[in-house]
């Protein structure tokens, strides 16, 4: 393992400087193992970005430490390279990671699980492409991995973000704030190249792993390796009804209710028709305003893991008959 080089991106602003401090002690466990690790942690996103784009061609691998958002970054970074991605968990949400069924807040777990996933073969999970409509171009390429938020759950985690500390408390307070003023909303969409459709929702979420919120499990049977997306709206519920349906999402037991429906995509456009400026969300971070095209990348992102978790599978058994 000598050979190996690994870049460490920590978030120095994750989890209140928690994910600085776990950075540090990822380091160093890699180290002794035999690692050699460069750090390219910087004082912002742009920062790092440029440090790991200056180095990347050199490393096997680019660890990110950190919560949703770094997790984002780092595959901005890696997508479409042979460089793998490495995930520690240390925000406040942790989606991706719990998605994943990596191991939470457990620095020492998760470096035993990367240095086992460098020994195994490679594994590459989907990433969704966010591209801005007319003159509103995004300064980078913009990347998600697990969910974008084109409604009400985008105006919640809006809210969720000027909050304090605790990703679940604040999201959970941030919905209930949000919901008295909340109508919805007049889309057009555009889904893989068909004919304009138009749908009032109050919720409309791109996923490919399906959970967000701080454990909200919207798409319970998301793969974040399957090639496609899942596009999820709900129409039809008062506010009333709508505050009840937020705890089934959390439980998973929300799928069957007629207001909810889940269609399989690879590329999708999406406007409204009238109204406010609305700011889509994707893995927690603010990216363009609509109307903007998400479109899924398959296997773009060589993640540096084990999916056995996150398929329901004993570790050791794929392939088994």
């Amino acid at each position: 393992m000598s050979r190996l080089r690994v870049g460490l991106l920590a978030n120095p602003a994750a989890a209140l400087g928690a994910a600085h401090r776990v950075g540090r002690q990822v380091g160093h466990l890699l180290r002794l193992a035999g690692i050699s690790v460069v750090d390219i942690s910087g004082p912002s996103a742009h920062v790092a970005r440029a440090r790991a784009e200056e180095v990347r061609d050199s490393l096997t691998a680019l660890v990110v430490v950190g919560g949703d958002g770094t997790v984002s970054l780092g595959a901005e970074i890696v997508a479409g390279t042979p460089v793998r991605l490495g995930i520690v968990p240390a925000g406040s949400g942790n989606d991706f990671a719990r998605a994943l069924g990596l191991p939470i807040n457990a620095p020492e777990d998760s470096t035993r699980a990367l240095l086992h996933a460098l020994s195994r073969p490679v594994v590459t999970i989907d990433a969704i492409e966010i591209l801005a409509a007319g003159e509103r171009s995004l300064p980078h390429r913009s990347l998600a991995l697990g969910n974008v938020n084109l409604g009400f759950d985008a105006l919640v985690n809006a809210r969720a973000n000027r909050a304090g500390r605790g990703h679940t408390v604040r999201y959970s307070t941030a919905l209930l704030r949000e919901l008295p003023s909340f109508a919805p909303l007049p889309y057009w969409l555009e889904i893989d190249g068909g004919e304009r459709i138009e749908l009032d929702a109050t919720i409309l979420t791109l996923s490919s792993s399906g959970v967000f919120g701080g454990g909200m499990r919207m798409v319970p049977e998301a793969r974040v390796d399957d090639g496609v997306l899942e596009l999820t709206s709900v129409a039809g519920l008062g506010r009333a009804q709508l505050l009840r349906f937020f705890p089934r999402v959390y439980r998973g037991t929300h799928t069957s209710l007629d207001a909810l429906e889940i269609r399989p995509v690879r590329e999708v456009t999406v406007g409204l028709r009238h109204g406010r400026d609305l700011r889509a969300y994707a893995d927690g971070e603010p990216r363009a305003l609509l109307p903007l095209t998400a479109r899924v990348l398959p296997g773009a992102v060589r993640l540096l893991a084990d999916l056995s978790a996150a398929r329901g599978e004993v570790p050791g058994t794929e392939g088994a008959s």
